[in-house]
């Protein structure tokens, strides 16, 4: 039984799921309120909005694998540029620019697998 509430309720938010345990226990909703600093105007809201069906996660709007200073850093790499040529445009240090360019390069390649 726990694991069907687990699973029910694995969309919502701690908060709410909190709520409805205690509303589904026979917590009156201002005594809820109270406990959580809420109106009882917000915990009816929360309920209602939490039992609205879940659309599940939506997909990401962006595609892309490596954020734009990423693709910016292996580019400029790949032109030869250095780590400080590179590091002076972005007002960073060539470490930073380092670092950067090996998570991008470790991106790819989870990517890829």
């Amino acid at each position: 039984m726990e694991a069907e509430v687990v699973t029910s309720e694995a969309h919502l938010r701690p908060i709410e799921r909190r709520i409805r345990r205690l509303v589904a226990a026979g917590v009156d909703p201002a005594e809820v309120a109270w406990r959580f600093r809420r109106s009882p105007r917000s915990v009816s809201q929360i309920l209602a909005l939490g039992s609205r069906p879940h659309r599940g996660a939506s997909p990401p709007t962006n595609p892309q694998v490596l954020r734009p200073l990423e693709r910016r850093i292996l580019a400029w790499r790949d032109t030869g540029a250095s780590y400080a040529e590179i590091g002076a445009r972005f007002r960073r240090s060539p470490q930073f620019v380092r670092r950067v360019e090996d998570l991008a390069h470790a991106k790819l390649a989870r990517a890829d697998t």
